[in-house]
């Protein structure tokens, strides 16, 4: 016997904009496939305003028909202290208040032979991640990055990297047992940042003590003033990456691979 849909008409009167959002994020969960039934996910949760954002959308929206999923907040805490650095005792008690499934670990700094910098800050933190979700049997890890983050990372990459990639929707790592999604792909920040302001959240900023302004800090306030003359840019931009004509790109033209 088929289960009737749920529809949460509560919320949609409640908090218009909360509704609105889990409707836009389940499309970009069901264009890329990214939660499938009885998954087990395991949500990053930094304590800034992201992840604050992805776990309430992602707790929530499990009250619409057919959604059915695990999920497991996990809050990550470094020896490491940084600027702004979220506070473990507030945020336990935000997962408790809402009732949100969590647990809080600790993370002693691995550096490498070239020693401090942020690189090993952010793969860190993914190292934990990945052993929590296997030791525990989670095969999804759902990351707080939004349409910014992608679009700031294909510029890093194409003027540091002299390559043309960026962060995916969703990505199968060590042959399948695990997949990372981000199902804020096609979220702006701005989104996230009224979302947090709405429910109060204490979003905090953690900066990696290793690094000053960082580039992509740089790429963050040079595409702000691109969104203020074009409010469509980004959207352009993230459509873009789904839309490449490679007849019209000089790769499939080169004979042989010299710098110039």
């Amino acid at each position: 016997m088929n289960e009737k849909p749920i529809v949460n008409k509560k919320l949609k009167n409640e908090s218009p904009f909360e509704y609105y959002l889990i409707k836009k994020v389940g499309k970009t969960i069901k264009k890329y496939g990214m939660v499938e039934k009885d998954d087990r996910i395991l949500v990053g949760v930094s304590g800034g305003k992201d992840s604050f954002t992805l776990l309430k959308i992602l707790n929530d929206r499990m009250g619409f028909y057919p959604n059915q999923y695990e999920l497991l907040a996990l809050h990550i805490i470094s020896d490491i202290e940084c600027e702004g650095m979220a506070n473990p005792d507030a945020i336990e008690e935000f997962f408790q208040e809402h009732g949100y499934n969590y647990k809080i670990v600790r993370m002693q700094v691995e550096l490498g032979d070239k020693g401090p910098s942020s690189f090993w800050c952010s793969w860190n933190r993914r190292r934990v991640l990945f052993e929590i979700a296997n030791r525990l049997g989670y095969n999804k890890i759902a990351l707080g990055h939004h349409r910014n983050d992608v679009i700031e990372t294909l510029m890093l990459n194409m003027f540091y990297h002299a390559e043309i990639s960026t962060m995916l929707p969703l990505q199968s790592l060590f042959e399948g047992r695990i997949t990372i999604i981000r199902p804020l792909y096609n979220i702006p920040e701005s989104d996230t940042g009224k979302f947090a302001r709405n429910y109060k959240f204490q979003a905090t900023s953690c900066r990696c003590p290793f690094e000053s302004e960082t580039k992509r800090e740089m790429f963050k306030r040079m595409l702000k003033g691109v969104e203020k003359k074009h409010p469509k840019a980004m959207v352009n931009a993230l459509r873009a990456l789904e839309n490449v004509k490679q007849e019209f790109l000089p790769g499939s033209t080169v004979k042989e691979d010299i710098d110039i």
